[in-house]
């Protein structure tokens, strides 16, 4: 792939730069200029270029990373973070009076095979929601941030126990703020 990249950058650096040489010869002695023949020229260009752009379109658009199944995720997990822990939930927690109330883990279970859509809000400050794989690959990440709910989803094909860590560093125990979802 990088081979290719690098022969397209060579061919068209090639080719600009033979356009350039082209206009500064073209250049040296002065002479009427067609107004008709030069909107011509551009009109042609144009639409070339729109041409290019629109094959590059046809044939990246299919390699786009949105799933096909994006209507509806099978669990829809809520992320809680508050300094310095992370809420695990079915139903969200809106406020600190329900964070104290309990009723939400660091812990939470799926099922194999099952696309989850978590739901990331913070009570405080900013933070770092990512998931890392059994093997210590990182899976996804985004922010947790006040006032804001942000969605991932992802879909989990291997089992284990995944490690929610805060990317963001959110003051001194920022370290020991962690979760895990145990897939099955």
């Amino acid at each position: 792939m990088i081979r290719v990249a690098v022969v397209l950058f060579l061919v068209l650096a090639t080719a600009i730069a033979v356009v350039f040489v082209g206009v500064a010869r073209s250049t040296r002695r002065s002479r009427d200029i067609d107004p008709a023949a030069a909107r011509r020229v551009r009109a042609a260009f144009f639409a070339g270029l729109l041409a290019l752009l629109a094959a590059f379109l046809m044939l990246t658009v299919t390699r786009l990373p949105y799933p096909v199944e994006a209507a509806a995720p099978d669990r829809i997990l809520h992320v809680t973070a508050k300094q310095y822990a992370f809420a695990l939930s079915d139903a969200p927690v809106p406020n600190a009076e329900a964070w104290e109330a309990g009723g939400h883990s660091q812990v939470a279970e799926v099922p194999l095979g099952t696309t989850v859509e978590f739901r990331v809000a913070t009570l405080d400050v900013n933070h770092g929601f990512s998931l890392y794989a059994p093997d210590g690959q990182l899976v996804a990440q985004t922010q947790a941030m006040p006032g804001y709910v942000n969605r991932l989803r992802v879909r989990f094909d291997r089992p284990g126990s995944y490690s929610v860590l805060c990317l963001e560093y959110c003051g001194m125990a920022h370290h020991r703020m962690r979760g895990v979802v145990e897939v099955k």
